[in-house]
């Protein structure tokens, strides 16, 4: 390595692994490859395949943690087959509360990018305008340009989007073709009036 971090000094493949490893756990996010390739100088390939050793000894060894690949980078994460045993001890870790009309209004727009409220709308067949919003504060969503004939805003999701639900890329999604939007209606009558009811003063102010 000639990186000035570590003039004069030569690491063992063990040791670049370890480094790996606390480079993840120390960063407690995704790591993208650019960031890992310029500070351990190696390519990509590399690093997978180290990666796959690094999982492989985890898993015989029944570690508590693995590395997954999100986000074109990776990232150190509890090891699921401790789930229960992590709920018991800590509680389950719900980092965003994400009522069922967002999701749906997610879906649509993970699927659909990039894509206008009004486009939203009309496949839900009910006002966004909440759901959007709370996806914007969440930074799963982002307004990524407007659209050339409507001149509107449309919406993307994020690079946050691709961590939270530990997704490589969109091409991680399961094929559109499998997805039935018109049967996205698992929404309780109740938040639909209330979302609907709110959406209508927020038009008289």
């Amino acid at each position: 390595m000639n990186n000035s971090l570590f003039i004069n000094k030569t690491y063992s493949r063990n040791e670049i692994k370890g480094l790996i490893e606390g480079i993840l756990f120390v960063r407690g996010k995704p790591v993208t490859y650019k960031e890992l390739i310029q500070i351990l100088e190696i390519n990509k390939d590399d690093i997978n395949k180290l990666i796959e050793e690094m999982n492989n000894e985890y898993k015989e060894n029944k570690h508590g943690f693995f590395i997954i690949n999100v986000a074109d980078g990776l990232q150190l994460v509890s090891n699921p087959h401790y789930k229960d045993e992590l709920e018991e001890l800590f509680g389950k870790k719900n980092e965003f509360q994400i009522p069922k009309s967002a999701l749906e209004t997610l879906a649509i727009i993970a699927y659909k990018q990039p894509v206008t409220k009004e486009e939203i709308d009309g496949i839900r067949g009910v006002s966004s305008t909440r759901s959007i919003n709370h996806l914007l504060s969440l930074k799963l969503i982002t307004i990524s340009g407007t659209h050339k004939e409507l001149n509107l805003p449309v919406y993307s999701t994020t690079e946050r989007f691709l961590e939270v639900f530990r997704l490589k890329d969109l091409s991680d999604l399961p094929a559109i073709n499998t997805i039935d939007f018109n049967a996205l209606d698992d929404i309780e009558d109740e938040e639909e009036e209330v979302e609907e009811k709110a959406d209508e003063v927020e038009n008289l102010i």
